[in-house]
């Protein structure tokens, strides 16, 4: 991938370099810059080479008389053919790259390029005879885009990093983003954790005017809408077609390319199929020293019934240094937004390994949204008792003698939230941060969710799917490994979230996706033909590990203790104090980490500019 930023209504442009540098990480084979004519706009690249590795692969690229310019991070898979097309209408191509079709397609087609575009993405696409600036991100938001506006500036980059040095100089924390970090998990939607930084949403398009500052937000695609209930032909027939003409797509690089093995359906299929194409591809496990549940031994089955060059990484305790600060600051450094998910931790590490051997790796995320795999749809069902607890909690709180979430649900939606994120009931975050208490009580159990299209009825599965393909792996998943892979260069490709794939997936009958007895029959079929019989009835594990074995709980205490949060006031003393003496829940560890990964955020981003909107 790579690091896209750009600036449009600021005709000083001192800094922007600067700021535009702090995404290097993301792409440490280049950096290119363009200003426009008038100097009211500014794009600027930092290139991670994957097709053409040449000059003329250099961004931002042009078209031909130089009145278009682009900013690009992803890969377009079906390049070659938009190429064809564009040369059959008289376009003339000065590279081979992928990127370059987007500059002639938007000559073709306008901002309709979006829709002729098959692969992850986010862009910036000056229009100098229009003085407009197109943003757009990909259907499922694999790649990230986020952009402030003030005034008549906006400015717009891959992380939010970049974004703050053109903020004036103020780094301001979202109260509201914080909050719901510390219920979710992850900070999700449209806001950042920063004050007057957005996210562009997936499948969706800004178009600014330089002249006029006026912005239009457009969605081009919903998965919702490509729903239909009836499959003509065979499903298992129509998925493998799909998964191997993905497959086969992404496997179209101009440097060397493996995969992410677990031994479990989702990667152990993408493998598959890969070595469909190339028998032999590099295949890449982590795991920890004296973890009892790995998963090693199976993703060996695995890669030795593919014929895969399997390579294994260990990692020890002492790796990960979450107990030094310098260490740990480090590791955080990865992560300008905070993410609470413990999988931060092998994934991060899984990126260092492969990249010291390929700079692009296919991964399985995806599977467990689209085809129901996840144990949570199953036990977020309405069961006649479940339902029967949920009123019963809705009247003890009409009464005023209700439990407080996550002690008590009194929905499915609250339901569905305890199963993801068991986190801070609203009295502990006002215990914590009392000058936030008025924010706290507004908090509501659940993520709200607007259905559109033909997902409405909380008692279908494809609801909770839907669900989780917006908030969870977009904001969560996807965001976790974009950020801990870009860290070391390293590009990362779904195979699974080609948006074909994902309309498929949507479309399909409940009991091909029923997430009873290990769920994703539909996947399950196949992956069964591809891999050995020992692996057939594996469940579920997920990308875990034991975090207490990693740090444990007294480090993770000293480290708050001694931290940013309380030194500068953004957490109460006595209110941690009181916090830790509260009778301790199963869901203590997870608090207590979330609190460290805010803590660690604060130190690495805020630290003595540390400032937080009221």
């Amino acid at each position: 991938m790579c690091g896209i930023f750009g600036v449009v209504g600021r005709y000083d442009h001192a800094g922007l370099r600067e700021a535009a540098l702090t995404l290097r990480h993301r792409g440490p084979d280049g950096f290119g810059e363009w200003s426009s004519p008038g100097r009211e706009a500014y794009l600027a690249h930092c290139r991670l080479a994957i097709i053409d590795l040449s000059e003329a692969g250099r961004q931002p690229l042009a078209n031909e008389d130089g009145s278009v310019q682009l900013t690009f991070n992803g890969e377009i898979y079906n390049f070659a053919e938009l190429r064809a097309e564009l040369i059959q209408a008289g376009h003339r191509f000065a590279s081979n790259t992928d990127s370059e079709v987007i500059v002639h397609g938007y000559e073709q087609w306008g901002d309709d390029v979006v829709l002729r575009l098959r692969g992850i993405f986010a862009f910036g696409l000056w229009d100098e005879r229009r003085r407009r600036l197109l943003l757009a991100r990909d259907h499922l938001g694999v790649k990230p885009l986020h952009y402030t506006l003030h005034g008549g500036e906006l400015a717009f980059a891959s992380e939010t990093r970049a974004l703050l040095p053109v903020q004036n100089g103020v780094k301001t924390a979202n109260v509201d983003s914080v909050l719901q970090f510390l219920r979710h998990g992850y900070v999700l939607g449209s806001n950042t954790i920063w004050q007057g930084i957005d996210r562009l949403p997936p499948a969706h398009t800004i178009a600014f005017e330089a002249d006029s500052g006026r912005m239009e937000m457009r969605r081009y695609w919903a998965i919702d809408e490509a729903i239909e209930d009836a499959l003509g032909g065979d499903a298992e027939l129509q998925l493998r077609e799909l998964l191997q003409a993905s497959v086969n797509e992404q496997l179209v690089s101009d440097v060397p390319v493996g995969v992410f093995l677990s031994g479990g359906v989702d990667s152990s299929l993408v493998a598959a199929f890969a070595t469909d194409a190339l028998p032999r591809i590099d295949s890449f496990f982590v795991d920890f020293a004296g973890w009892q549940g790995s998963e090693r031994k199976d993703a060996q089955a695995a890669a030795m019934h593919l014929g895969t060059r399997h390579h294994v990484g260990e990692i020890q305790r002492e790796q990960f240094g979450l107990d030094d600060p310098d260490l740990a600051r480090q590791f955080f450094s990865a992560f300008d937004e905070p993410i609470g998910d413990p999988a931060i931790l092998p994934t991060w590490h899984l990126a260092k390994r492969i990249r010291e051997q390929v700079t692009v790796a296919l991964s399985g995320d995806g599977g467990d949204e689209l085809f129901g795999g996840y144990r949570w749809y199953e036990q977020v069902r309405a069961t006649p008792r479940r339902e029967m607890a949920w009123r019963a909690e809705r009247m003890r709180r009409l009464l005023g003698i209700g439990r407080e979430w996550p002690h008590g649900c009194a929905s499915q939606a609250e339901y569905y939230h305890l199963l993801h994120c068991p986190s801070f009931s609203v009295s502990e975050l006002a215990m914590l941060f009392p000058q936030w208490a008025d924010r706290t009580t507004g908090l509501a159990a659940g993520i709200r969710f607007d259905p559109s299209g033909r997902i409405q009825d909380e008692g279908d599965q494809r609801h909770w799917q839907a669900l989780d393909l917006r908030p969870y792996l977009v904001d969560n998943n996807l965001a976790r490994v974009d950020r801990a892979s870009m860290a070391h260069g390293l590009e990362v490709r779904v195979p699974l979230l080609d948006h074909r794939i994902a309309s498929f997936a949507m479309s399909l009958p409940p009991p091909l996706v029923d997430a009873a007895n290990g769920g994703k029959p539909l996947l399950r079929r196949l992956f069964v033909e591809r891999l050995p019989p020992s692996l057939h009835a594996k469940p579920k594990q997920g990308f875990s590990f034991p975090l207490q074995e990693v740090v444990g709980e007294e480090s993770l205490v000293r480290t708050l203790q001694n931290g940013a949060m309380l030194r500068y006031g953004m957490m109460d003393p006595a209110g941690f104090k009181r916090w830790l003496a509260l009778p301790r829940n199963s869901n203590h560890e997870c608090k207590l980490w979330l609190l460290f990964v805010l803590e660690n955020w604060a130190r690495n981003w805020l630290l003595d500019d540390l400032a937080v909107a009221a």
